[in-house]
């Protein structure tokens, strides 16, 4: 609060209401305020609360996805219960970003993701706003949080494809979250986590995780044919390479329903890395490490629409590079910044 105080002190009365007006408007152009300040009578305000007039065009947005590996708080179908070293270390990682939208893989109940919010608001990165997929039967969950305003939410719980001759259902669901950004913007997202490479009795998990994708995939061009021009992104943990046909599914044709990959390198807030054009490809962008194979790979991914992408600042994006990753989750937190027309 302290320093807060010292960039953004407000003197208010009410025998000076000109003044008052002058103070709020020169306010109006400063973004990213956290914590709160001081209005008549001596009441505080959240600076969420204002964040919808302040964004003017020009100012930047970031869409964050996190799988933040059995965020549990108690044992549930063989997962252990997160240990509190490793929930401090995702949330570490949440405030060293401050996205002002996160989507969250292998989140557990509503009563963690709820937690999670508290936590962060204790330490000034408050997120009024989070839907979560109900899946009963699932002790994981897909989630988002947002700074900015849901006004709508569909949970993909139910929707199926066929498999061998058999019905089959993502076990994670899909979810689809309508986030109304200032300037009266809206951003549509689809969060996923796909079936995992591990091997399942009943069938085989490459040919689940492609099944998915294409059901996803016919979910988003549902909404696209709706309206081409809307901002829509896709993200979540795959669990498929760029170069695999389940990305080829998600990403779609060719043309105006092609999606982009975000594909930031690693980097930090403090640390913002530039795309070495000699090394390409080369540069550093894993996401997850695999155990079982010894092996880092990218699976985690920020497909964005061509409404989207034109608004997409690739140099200040990035994969989060922090010596603790390890203690927070199996993958890495991806981040991509856009900047409002």
């Amino acid at each position: 609060m302290t320093g807060l105080l010292k960039r953004y002190v407000v003197l208010l009365s009410w025998t000076a209401g000109a003044k008052v007006k002058k103070t709020l408007d020169s306010l109006s152009s400063m973004r990213f305020l956290r914590g709160c300040f001081p209005v008549a009578l001596g009441l505080f305000l959240p600076c969420n609360t204002l964040l919808p007039s302040l964004l003017q065009a020009g100012e930047l947005v970031s869409l964050a996805s996190f799988n933040v590996e059995n965020y549990l708080l108690n044992s549930d179908q063989g997962r252990s219960p997160k240990s509190y070293v490793a929930r401090r270390a995702v949330k570490k990682s949440l405030l060293c970003m401050r996205a002002d939208v996160v989507a969250l893989q292998e989140i557990g109940s509503e009563k963690a993701l709820l937690e999670l919010k508290v936590d962060l608001g204790a330490e000034s990165l408050s997120y009024p706003h989070h839907a979560i997929t109900k899946t009963p039967d699932s002790p994981i969950h897909v989630a988002l949080l947002s700074r900015f305003p849901i006004t709508h939410v569909a949970h993909h719980v139910t929707n199926v494809f066929v498999l061998y001759g058999r019905v089959f259902r993502p076990s994670r669901g899909f979810l689809e979250v309508d986030i109304e950004i200032p300037a009266q913007k809206k951003l549509k997202v689809f969060v996923a986590h796909l079936k995992s490479k591990r091997p399942v009795g009943h069938a085989d998990q490459w040919d689940i995780r492609t099944r998915e994708a294409l059901l996803l995939r016919s979910l988003v061009n549902a909404r696209m044919n709706l309206d081409p021009n809307q901002m829509l992104a896709v993200v979540g943990d795959f669990n498929d390479g760029p170069a695999s046909r389940t990305l080829k599914f998600l990403r779609g044709g060719k043309g105006e329903m092609r999606f982009k990959d975000a594909r930031p390198i690693e980097g930090s807030p403090k640390s913002l890395q530039k795309a070495d054009s000699k090394a390409g490809k080369r540069s550093t962008a894993w996401t997850h490490f695999f155990q079982d194979e010894d092996m880092f790979s990218r699976v985690d991914f920020i497909l964005l629409n061509r409404a989207l992408s034109l608004l997409y600042r690739e140099e200040k994006s990035y994969v989060l590079d922090m010596p603790y990753w390890g203690q927070a989750s199996d993958h890495r937190p991806v981040l991509a910044v856009f900047e409002m027309p």
